[in-house]
């Protein structure tokens, strides 16, 4: 009997390693989920800064104020924080119109007008 429960151990083991790293994973056109709130909190802290509690309530804010899902809206931010290309919606609407000139992305609304590519016009 002493020999079987190594084996039921490193069976546990490996289900466990094999669900953590299917959890990490994430897919392009995977569902939105809590996880993208995270990174995208992460990514508006890095860009100006602030406590967590900012940065969540500045993505709540803009899912709001712009009528789009809260997790569609942070999925949407760290495809374009990553520099990936994004189809036009709504939601990529609301990421260019708050966070496009910090992320240095063309089409951002900045001070100075629109940016096209790596010119204000």
């Amino acid at each position: 009997m002493k020999p079987a429960r190594p084996r039921i151990h490193s069976v546990i083991r490996t289900d466990n390693t094999i669900s953590r790293k299917k959890m990490t994973d994430r897919l392009p056109d995977s569902p939105a989920s809590r996880t993208d709130v995270d990174i995208a909190t992460g990514v508006l802290i890095g860009i100006h800064g602030g406590s967590v509690a900012d940065a969540i309530d500045e993505l709540f804010t803009t899912a709001k104020n712009h009528r789009v899902s809260l997790f569609e809206l942070s999925r949407t931010l760290i495809t374009v924080a990553e520099g990936r290309d994004v189809e036009q919606s709504t939601t990529t609407d609301a990421v260019y119109s708050m966070w496009g000139s910090a992320l240095g992305r063309r089409g951002a609304v900045t001070t100075f007008g629109l940016v096209t590519g790596s010119a204000a016009v």
